[in-house]
């Protein structure tokens, strides 16, 4: 008898669009670069995010969201932005990269403090995982926090990914930081489900 497989309510429309049971996560428009600024324009979200300039202003809002759409026409990145159901909301940005080896993705996100402590952040990472896994047969997803952002750690660690290591990371807009990496096999996603 085969055995069924009992899966999250996840949907994935195109690799582009990917459902949740409280989230839309879609592709990046231009005109969402006002509300992006908006949120990450904030110095409690800025200063969590290792590679954004702070202040954030509306132009780096749409040169991201040009850079995204080049990234996911070239295959190499699939940059989400967060929209709450109930009232369409745009809330904040899951993204995944793909690394050189083009088997591993690293998973990157920020959220409105608005949202902070509601959840939305692991049902995205658990869905962008997924979909990391599921669609694009990845074998390994990646991400890296500040080492005292807490919520941010817990955030990975309720998604499914495990601590590695602390490494330094050069970055353009903060010089060299130290990191906290984390990481989540398919093997190891597969067996938890």
């Amino acid at each position: 008898m085969k055995r069924l497989r009992i899966l999250p309510r996840l949907r994935v429309v195109a690799g582009h669009r990917i459902d949740t049971e409280r989230l839309l996560l879609r592709s990046p428009t231009v005109a969402d670069a006002p509300r992006i600024s908006e949120l990450i324009g904030s110095w409690d979200i800025a200063r969590w995010l290792v590679r954004v300039p702070y202040p954030y202003r509306i132009n780096h809002a749409i040169a991201w969201v040009e850079r995204s759409n080049q990234e996911r026409a070239a295959s190499m990145g699939w940059p989400f932005i967060m929209v709450r159901v109930e009232d369409q909301a745009i809330i904040g940005s899951m993204d995944l990269s793909l690394e050189p080896d083009r088997i591993t993705g690293a998973l990157g996100y920020w959220i409105g403090e608005p949202y902070w402590n509601l959840g939305y952040a692991t049902e995205a990472a658990r869905a962008v995982i997924e979909f990391a896994f599921d669609t694009l047969s990845l074998e390994t997803v990646t991400a890296s926090a500040l080492p005292d952002n807490a919520r941010s750690i817990r955030v990975l660690e309720k998604a499914g990914l495990s601590y590695v290591d602390s490494r330094p990371e050069e970055t353009t807009e903060r010089g060299r930081v130290d990191t906290d990496f984390f990481a989540v096999s398919r093997a190891t996603w597969l067996s938890s489900r």
